[in-house]
């Protein structure tokens, strides 16, 4: 009884040593392909880092844009708004009125 306690004591110790052995084996596995796919993925980090310049370039080019076309409106709003204020003031002019009222009692 002592010897088969002893084997299956012994068949358990191998086979956890065994266990942590595979254990590592496939810790060094993983950390091989973490490693060889951050090596694969440095082109396209560069690749995409200058996507992101040029992208950034033409955002800030189009906001420039954008700016230029808000002023412009806001400038033509403003000319708008001063002529319909002098139609405004040449409407309500007296002299305008005095011509309204000869040309309705003319006849």
């Amino acid at each position: 009884m002592g010897l088969a306690a002893l084997i299956v004591f012994l068949c358990s110790l191998l086979l956890g040593i065994l266990c942590l052995f595979v254990l590592g084996w496939s810790a060094l596995g993983i950390y091989k392909t973490v490693r060889y796919g951050y090596k694969d993925l440095q082109p396209w980090a560069k690749l995409f880092g200058e996507f992101n310049d040029n992208l950034q370039g033409t955002l800030d080019t189009m906001e420039q844009r954008s700016r230029n076309i808000a002023s412009i409106g806001l400038e033509m709003r403003e000319n708008v708004d001063d002529i319909h204020d002098a139609m405004e003031e040449l409407k309500h002019h007296p002299l305008l009125r005095v011509s309204q009222f000869v040309g309705k009692h003319r006849s």
